[in-house]
Formats: structure tokens, C-alpha cells, sequence
């Protein structure tokens, strides 16, 4: 099987957090459309490897790179280790989310619980923890291939956000997650601000209710509301995120940056 378009042809492109859900199938798409891929994963290999065999099997070209990118020195390595197989990034979609911080010494469940709370029983420490491992999860990758896009004078850089960040919900994980997405928005913004006369491109895709692994044990009630919500009447699958952030990430796309480009089946219409 042979790849559909070449729009990413001779690109190299890290995806965070791509072993899975919305990380995975834009690693998919990016190898589709002719880029070469780093899959990046925290702890399942065997999933990163069944990326790396889907993109393969199209014709594409990718390998698998474990690193915690909450980590500098785990991510600082992984690019190296990117740079010497594959060649300079200049394609960064940062999807990994602050889950992937493994250096809290909260337990599990006391973090979970603190999430779920509404804001009157939240903690701050696991607030802290949350907002800290998202920040350094798009914080380190983006640090560690800036230097080489600057003296390519090209690239793009893509986060993976979450509508949460711009219309909360009251309480539960909104909280969290608003928080922690909008933090790194703010980050996003001035980063386009001053990467632009590089010709470095920095946008943020921001999703709806996006049907994962991570929330497939959902009550389908849930899922149909959410649903009836949209003007599309259906909830976002991986693909359609993925489709956004390659179209970001092409030349096709080439004077969009500082964008903010919504996935959501229209439910946050402005």
C-alpha cells in the first residue's frame, strides 16, 4: 500500500504522546502524508510499535522513542537520539498530556479524587502537580527543537488543546484541565509571537468531546448528551483532530500561526 499524498514529504516530525488515541492517529496521518515520524511514548511500547507498523505498512517511515517529556533530561535525549536516526525535527505536535509526569509523589488516587472535585474541595498540591506536568510537557520538547528549526528558519509546532480551556465547566476535571490548557495557550501565543520572523509556525488545536480510550468507559448516556450538544450531532473521533493538526502542520497552512483552530462539532461556535 502506497501513501495517499506526499504534502509532508521530506518533514520529520515528533508527536508526543503517540502511542495512542488523537497522538497516534496524527502520527498515522503525518506518515500518510509523507512525513517521517517519531513516535513518542511514556510507558506502552508495544502500542508505539503497532504506530510505527501502521505508518510502515503505507509506505511511510517512523520509529518509536520512549522519554517522559515532563522530564528535561529524558526529552533532551530523545531529540538527540531523534536527530541522529531520522534527522532534525521541524515538525513538534504536542500532545502528550501532564499525565504523563511521573515525578509527583501524590498517590494515584488522592490526585484523582482531588480532579474529580468541584473547586471547593480541590487541593492545591495536586492542582500544582497538574498545571506543572502540562506546562513541562509542552515546555521541554518545544525548548529542546527550537534550536535547530531557528538556524533551519522553518517549522511548526502544534498543541493539542481542549475547548475546557476557553469555556469551563463548573467543578470536576474542567478545573484541571482549564487550567493546565489554558496556562500552555498563553505559552503558545507569545511563542508565535516570537518565533514568526524564523518562519517558525506555532498554533493550538482545541477539542471537543473526542471519543478515546480514555474515556471510553463513559456512560454512553453521557456520550449521547455530549453528542446533542453539537450542531453536528456526533462526538469527535482521533481522526478529526488528527486531520486538523496535519493541515496545521502541511504548507498548506503556511501563513496560520498564533491560530486557534476548534475540533468540536461546532458546540463552541463564537
Amino acid at each position: 500500500m502506497s501513501m495517499r499524498t506526499t504534502s509532508m514529504q521530506g518533514r520529520i516530525a515528533l508527536v508526543t504522546g503517540s502511542s495512542r488515541g488523537i497522538g497516534a492517529a496524527t502520527a498515522i496521518q503525518l506518515g500518510e502524508q509523507g512525513a517521517t515520524v517519531a513516535v513518542n511514548y511514556y510507558r506502552n511500547a508495544t502500542a508505539a510499535q503497532k504506530v510505527v507498523e501502521t505508518i510502515e505498512k503505507a509506505g511511510g517511515k517512523a520509529l518509536a522513542f520512549q522519554a517522559d517529556v515532563a522530564k528535561q533530561d529524558e526529552v533532551e535525549r530523545m531529540v538527540a537520539r531523534i536527530h541522529e536516526t531520522l534527522g532534525p525535527i521541524d515538525t513538534l505536535v504536542l500532545n502528550a498530556p501532564a499525565s504523563s509526569n511521573s515525578s509527583s509523589e501524590i498517590p494515584a488516587h488522592e490526585q484523582l479524587q482531588a480532579i474529580l472535585a468541584p473547586f471547593t474541595g480541590s487541593r492545591w498540591d495536586v492542582l500544582d502537580t497538574f498545571v506543572r506536568g502540562q506546562l513541562q510537557a509542552a515546555y521541554y520538547p518545544s525548548q529542546a527543537v527550537l534550536p535547530h528549526m531557528i538556524k533551519q528558519q522553518r517549522g511548526s509546532i502544534i498543541f493539542v488543546s481542549a475547548t475546557h480551556a476557553r469555556r469551563p465547566d463548573a467543578g470536576g476535571i474542567a478545573i484541571s484541565v482549564s487550567i493546565a490548557k489554558a496556562s500552555v495557550e498563553a505559552m503558545i501565543k507569545s511563542m508565535a509571537e516570537e518565533l514568526g520572523p524564523h518562519g517558525i509556525r506555532v498554533n493550538t488545536v482545541g477539542g471537543g468531546m473526542i471519543l478515546t480510550d480514555l474515556n471510553a468507559g463513559a456512560p454512553q448516556a453521557f456520550k449521547d448528551q455530549m453528542a446533542s450538544m453539537t450542531p453536528l450531532r456526533r462526538n469527535g473521533r482521533p481522526e478529526d483532530m488528527a486531520s486538523a493538526i496535519t493541515y496545521l502542520a502541511s504548507n498548506q497552512a503556511s501563513f496560520v500561526t498564533g491560530s486557534y483552530l476548534t475540533v468540536d462539532g461546532g458546540n463552541f461556535i463564537v
